[in-house]
């Protein structure tokens, strides 16, 4: 796909008219017929033009600027992406549109036509949910190129970063094995998210790899609610008091699951210490931000690149701004283990 805007010479010689004419026709001033006018409107629909006045003055069409769109910022991993793709697009000289659709489609639909309107260079989407071949198409149609830095899934229409979050998890049940750790179990996230899915994938698979026993009711669900959590965990615990290690979804599950363990008086032992005692138990959890101040807490911690998949998202945008014209990709950034 030729990622060249459309300019108006480009509408100019699709309809047979002079680059005044359709000048005219776009502003609305001056007499032009409306037979004219309406071949003018036409080539501007085949070609995809974007009715721009402030990009379309601009020297070659191009306005430095690139679209993202997230949920929301108060979710810590797109909170991350954001601020890797200001950081590269600042060195970049280019300027980061920010909108934040939440759960709506409405809202991602109605921020994908302002970005597309305003006549942004590039739109990179954070998170796979609302993209579908309509949405690809449709960006497509106007030739801005579109990247997707989300936090699981695959779309092979166009490229995506992500991190690996089965290998995330491979690294977590791994290093609890290898600290002498036989039952462990899994504990947080909704049953809903992609995430979780491939983080469960990949600690499933890896039990089974060592040959290692796992039970459906050792995967537990949790919401976001701190008491909630703390309480689901110490009930867990008594109902299963031989499991020895909890990976633990998220920091906040994390966080929940280690003051469960003390509210009923069990250890919480560095993984590397752990020791074969009834009352110790391990804890390892995903951490999409690198929360140091939970890195006192004897937990250890898998850091999820997100600030990297912003900044690698942002890179492959402006690589195909420049011309790429290579195969979509989907790259997987690999996690950091952190022992706390």
């Amino acid at each position: 796909m030729n990622l060249r805007k459309i300019t108006i010479t480009d509408v100019a010689k699709h309809a047979g008219v002079s680059v005044a004419t359709v000048s005219l026709a776009l502003s609305g001033k001056g007499r032009i017929s409306q037979k004219t006018a309406d071949k003018v409107n036409e080539s501007i629909e085949a070609l995809g033009y974007v009715r721009n006045q402030q990009a379309a003055s601009l020297r070659d069409n191009i306005s430095n600027v690139i679209g993202l769109i997230v949920p929301e910022l108060t979710q810590p991993f797109y909170s991350e992406v954001a601020s890797g793709v200001s950081q590269y697009a600042k060195k970049q000289n280019k300027i980061v549109f920010l909108i934040q659709s939440g759960n709506s489609r409405e809202e991602f639909d109605r921020g994908l036509t302002g970005l597309i309107n305003y006549g942004v260079d590039g739109i990179i989407v954070g998170g796979s949910r609302f993209l579908n071949e309509d949405v690809v198409a449709r960006v497509a149609h106007y030739q801005i190129p579109m990247v997707c830095a989300a936090r699981d899934g695959e779309f092979t229409q166009i490229d995506v970063i992500r991190p690996d979050n089965a290998s995330a998890a491979k690294i977590a049940t791994e290093h609890l094995i290898h600290n002498g750790h036989h039952q462990i179990a899994y504990f947080g996230g909704a049953s809903h998210s992609l995430t979780r899915a491939e983080r469960i994938g990949g600690y499933c698979s890896t039990l089974i790899q060592y040959g290692l026993p796992f039970r459906s009711e050792w995967i537990i669900e949790t919401n976001n609610k701190q008491q909630s959590i703390i309480q689901q965990f110490s009930d867990f615990l008594h109902q299963y008091p031989k499991v020895s290690a909890m990976i633990c979804h998220n920091t906040a599950t994390a966080l929940g699951a280690y003051l469960g363990a003390l509210k009923i008086g069990r250890t919480i032992t560095p993984l590397d210490n752990y020791s074969y005692f009834n009352q110790e138990i391990g804890l390892i959890g995903f951490d999409d931000i690198g929360s140091e101040a939970l890195y006192d807490i004897p937990v250890t911690f898998i850091t999820q690149p997100a600030r990297e998949v912003g900044v690698n998202a942002m890179m492959k945008i402006i690589q195909r701004i420049n011309g790429d014209m290579s195969l979509p990709q989907s790259v997987t950034l690999s996690p950091r283990i952190f022992m706390g």
